[in-house]
């Protein structure tokens, strides 16, 4: 590492370490990151100014775009790095419900992403219905909010509401036993007809019950609503066997158009081996309820600060330090994986990457192969004599644990560099935020559910851990290369978009790549690229290691079928 000019005064005296950051540097390092953090303000304007980031909406686009400035305001080099087209873009605006009639009481409610949206205010009655009680054009449920216990799933089920003009669906939200109330909404980015049409509206679930109850009075005669109502606690107004009206305002919007998907990529290049790197990153992109806070503006904005601390010092490393902001990994990692595929003869040459997700807690440790424990030891020392952020732990402040290998699996975009070989590192965390039982992928995932010291810690660790393994004389010890998980088969069915038994395809969705290549329900995969498989792991590992786009033959007929399919067409 070159020191900064600024610094040089102080260091003239101190002989340098080159496997590992100086102290001295380092001291600046946490100087800069516990004393002068931007990690918050990054974190409000993406969560506050933009909001959610549902990848190939506007918002996402937007929060690329302000990210990319971000980083040319530090002097990185930095480009947009495209890893897909989508040919729909969906927004939310606001959402809206209530009860009118019998009793008044506002809703809590969600909505999956890409799903349809009101015209406007839409009331009407409310009614009880399953959906296996449902026929096509049901007058009873003609004009009418229908609650049912089970979100409709099955194109065959949504087609009977729209046969029966139902004004749309309402279904419970689910929790646990600490957070009964807690709203969950994923989406699917390939939307079906019938998900653009059919309003499905997820109520808070103590609001549903409510609702079941009201609506169950409503068709029996010799109990008031009243009465129900005052047992469930909902305020009181007298109506005997009065329907339920209720009002929703669902403001999703569609647009037929295409979105460009990109990666956000920042170089802090380096001086002796440019073309060496190590990454730091995190995914930008979030689901669409709530403002993505923990999921994961938190990691989001500590690869920011990380960038802008060793900017701003001015340091030098020797290897480039590649910053990263991921599109898509809430989809399944869509643009890390593209990343890999496009630069895979690029991947020997990164020593590592250091992702951040998983929420707002500090970065209190690493799992690391004994081949590199020595390397890694030194470089983490600076952050061995960091004060812990929270006053209440106990022990050190980071520990090593050593593990034979790295595993394959991990559902965030480290996943995608260990599959290539890369030491994937995903940070242990400690802290009070309950992550995965509050805030994650829940209503409550906003900007308030961030710890700011865990935040500070955090981007600093981040900015000593990269530019100690920068400074390495070496890169670090390849990792043994995982083989795929056995849960191999959705991660096949979704990059090729089929439904598959064995290396039978049983269904091919339109909007996916096999049907573009021409792969048709019947077919047997037999051989990506010249590679026989022989099961759907060994699907998944070519897949994962043939060059796009991919020859694949397939068994139809009893005959051997060539189809050409373009991996990077995968939304």
């Amino acid at each position: 590492m070159k020191l900064p000019t600024r610094v040089l005064p102080l260091l003239l005296f101190v002989p340098l370490l080159p496997a590992q950051v100086s102290p001295e540097v380092a001291d600046l390092i946490k100087k800069e990151g516990l004393g002068n953090s931007k990690v918050m303000d990054y974190l409000d304007y993406l969560t506050n100014t933009i909001g959610h980031r549902l990848t190939g909406s506007d918002n996402f686009t937007l929060a690329c775009n302000w990210a990319k400035g971000e980083f040319e305001k530090m002097g990185l080099k930095v480009h947009l790095s495209k890893w897909g087209e989508w040919n729909v873009v969906w927004n939310r605006g606001q959402w809206h419900g209530r009860v009118v009639e019998p009793v008044e009481m506002d809703l809590q409610v969600a909505t999956e992403a890409w799903t349809a949206g009101t015209q406007g205010r839409v009331r009407a009655e409310l009614i009880r219905a399953s959906n296996a009680e449902v026929r096509d054009r049901d007058e009873r449920l003609r004009g009418k909010w229908i609650l049912t216990r089970r979100i409709p799933r099955s194109r065959e089920i949504m087609a009977r509401y729209l046969s029966a003009k139902v004004a749309g669906v309402l279904y419970p939200s689910t929790g646990d036993a600490k957070y009964p109330n807690r709203i969950r909404v994923f989406g699917n980015p390939r939307p079906f007809a019938a998900q653009r049409k059919l309003v499905q509206v997820c109520v808070r679930r103590d609001q549903f019950e409510k609702l079941w109850e009201m609506v169950r009075v409503a068709e029996r005669s010799g109990e008031s609503v009243q009465d129900a109502s005052e047992r469930e606690g909902a305020p009181a107004k007298p109506a005997k066997s009065q329907p339920v009206l209720v009002e929703l305002d669902i403001r999703n919007r569609f647009r037929d158009e295409k979105v460009v998907l990109h990666n956000v990529v920042a170089d802090l290049v380096g001086t002796e081996h440019p073309e060496e790197r190590v990454v730091v990153c995190g995914h930008l992109d979030s689901w669409h309820q709530a403002t993505g806070t923990t999921d994961n503006g938190t990691g989001s904005s500590t690869t920011l600060e990380a960038a802008r601390i060793l900017s701003t010092l001015g340091v030098k490393p020797r290897r480039t330090i590649r910053f990263i902001l991921w599109g898509g990994e809430e989809q399944g990692l869509l643009g890390s994986l593209h990343h890999v595929r496009r630069y895979r003869q690029e991947m020997d040459k990164v020593s590592c990457v250091f992702n951040h997700d998983t929420g707002t807690n500090w970065a209190h440790g690493l799992s690391v192969t004994d081949a590199m424990y020595d390397d890694m030891v030194k470089v983490m020392a600076p952050v061995m004599t960091m004060k812990a952020p929270d006053p209440n732990h106990k022990g050190p402040v980071f520990a090593l644990r050593k593990v034979a290998r790295f595993g394959s699996g991990g559902g965030s975009d480290h996943a995608s560099y260990a599959a290539a070989g890369v030491p994937p590192f995903d940070w242990h965390l400690a802290g009070r935020a309950d992550y995965f039982r509050f805030s994650w992928h829940s209503q409550w995932d906003t900007f308030d559910a961030a710890i700011p010291e865990y935040q500070r810690h955090t981007a600093t660790v981040i900015a000593l851990a990269a530019l100690g393994v920068a400074d390495l004389p070496h890169l670090l010890p390849r990792a043994e290369r995982p083989k795929p998980r056995s849960d191999a088969k959705p991660v096949a069915e979704g990059q090729l978009g089929v439904d598959l038994d064995g290396l039978k395809v049983t269904g091919v969705d339109s909007s996916g790549i096999a049907h573009a290549g021409g792969m048709k329900s019947g077919d047997t995969i037999q051989a990506i690229n010249g590679t026989a498989v022989k099961s759907v792991v060994d699907l998944v590992a070519a897949m994962r290691d043939a060059k796009a786009p991919w020859n694949i033959t397939v068994l139809r007929d009893g005959k051997q079928v060539g189809l050409l399919l373009e991996p990077k067409k995968v939304p």
